[in-house]
């Protein structure tokens, strides 16, 4: 592993305390359980998506400023997504965007995550080597589908167990 401490070290850094600074805030919003199966889907989720672009044939970006994989790039698998997803789903269910509604939040959060994405390659925090940033739009918006079909789903299951157990509620 080779590891540089330059200013994207730094970027990883500020952009994944930021998150968790706006994470903390909203968390007893979620019961732990559903802060736990969402942090779980997206180490999962991405970490499969991001080794199947970054390895071998494709190579198409590397996190960082180097081939190797860094520790820093580890901040954005065990803390922005998953931070990042719970507030979107915060803002889905406290605000209760649903319907058409649903729709334009998707839409508003792809147009946020691809300019924080090309916050990341000018900060040199992600590296395209044959990635192009419109190859992510269409990753956003079936993501953020998963999420809110994960989440409704997790939800109805806590209910229906905690309706079981007191069946008074």
């Amino acid at each position: 592993m080779n590891v540089t401490f330059d200013w994207n070290e730094w970027f990883f850094i500020l952009t994944t305390t930021m998150i968790i600074c706006l994470f903390l805030p909203i968390k007893k919003y979620f019961s732990p359980i559903i802060v736990i199966i969402i942090w779980v889907f997206n180490i999962g989720y991405v970490s499969t998506i991001d080794y199947f672009l970054l390895a071998t044939p494709f190579k198409l970006y590397i996190y960082g400023d180097n081939s190797t994989y860094e520790l820093s790039g580890a901040l954005f698998h065990l803390f922005m997504y998953p931070c990042a997803s719970l507030l979107f789903l915060f803002g889905y269910d406290k605000f209760e965007l649903y319907g058409k509604k649903t729709v334009c939040y998707i839409l508003c959060w792809t147009g946020f995550s691809l300019l924080f994405e090309w916050m990341n390659v000018k900060n040199r925090a992600l590296t395209y080597t044959g990635w192009k940033l419109y190859y992510s739009i269409p990753f956003y918006p079936v993501t953020a589908v998963l999420l809110i079909l994960l989440f409704r789903f997790s939800k109805k299951k806590l209910r229906e167990i905690t309706m079981q157990r007191n069946p008074r509620y």
